[in-house]
């Protein structure tokens, strides 16, 4: 390696060399990296290159694999974690992310990612994740409430920013990307009517009928039992009217 002694060294090393260097220090062959290695004109470049040995050649490990079995302490065990101090602000994700360039999204990873929900950014980010989540387990827009549940979220991922930015409720994230396309109660969410209103109860008899069934107040005798467990209102019936929906229909209808 040439370095001269101005403020920016320089270096004539390969690519091929410079894997050879990571290799051995990487199996204990040496101790330390050349004087400059890092600190060069060239330096952010070799972090790539030793990023990309330590995870495809020493770790073996497929791309997909990355956000569950890397973190700093990773980085730290082989000796490299300098390169994270000195070109990436101490985030591995950010070395990451420049090895391997839009490959991956910060909310993959488990591990020390604090703060990606925070401010603007992370509300858009938070949007930008619950749109991929829908797409990666190909949820059509009609299945949302459906499909859609805290376990979803936290199976892949998503507890944490469900927990920081829409109080655990799923309904309040897809709410956030699709503003006022569903009704809270269309999620199966455990006691949700336990905590709710009378007027909400109405509410919701009303969105069935009108807006669901698409009836008129005079086609309220075709509505049965059925329709309402249809539409996952079995639990409002129980708690508001007996379990019966001709009190609920009575009640808004004057049936």
């Amino acid at each position: 390696m040439e370095c001269n002694q101005s403020k920016e060294r320089s270096t004539s090393l390969t690519e091929e060399e410079v894997r050879k260097l990571i290799k051995y220090k990487l199996e204990g062959k040496i101790a330390q990296l050349p004087y400059g290695f890092w600190r060069c004109d060239k330096g952010k470049e070799h972090s790539r290159i030793a990023i990309k040995y330590l995870i495809e050649e020493h770790l073996k490990l497929n791309l997909d694999d990355i956000p569950k079995a890397m973190s700093a302490k990773t980085f730290h065990e082989a000796g490299l974690f300098r390169i994270l101090v000195e070109f990436f602000d101490s985030s591995y994700y950010k070395a990451l992310e420049y090895t391997y360039p839009g490959h991956f999204e910060p909310w993959q990873f488990k591990k020390g990612m604090t703060g990606i929900w925070s401010g603007t950014t992370g509300k858009g980010r938070s949007l930008q994740a619950i749109r991929n989540l829908l797409d990666t387990l190909d949820i059509k827009l009609e299945e949302i409430p459906k499909k859609v549940s805290y376990k979803i979220f936290k199976e892949n991922g998503l507890g944490g920013m469900l927990q920081t930015l829409y109080n655990s409720s799923p309904y309040q994230a897809i709410n956030a990307l699709y503003p006022e396309k569903f009704k809270p109660w269309e999620f199966s969410v455990k006691n949700y009517w336990t905590q709710e209103t009378l007027q909400t109860a109405r509410a919701s008899t009303k969105w069935l009928i009108e807006e669901k069934l698409k009836l008129t107040p005079n086609e309220i005798s075709k509505v049965k039992r059925k329709h309402f467990l249809d539409f996952n209102l079995g639990q409002m019936l129980r708690i508001f009217y007996q379990n019966s929906h001709l009190l609920a229909l009575t009640d808004v209808y004057d049936f």
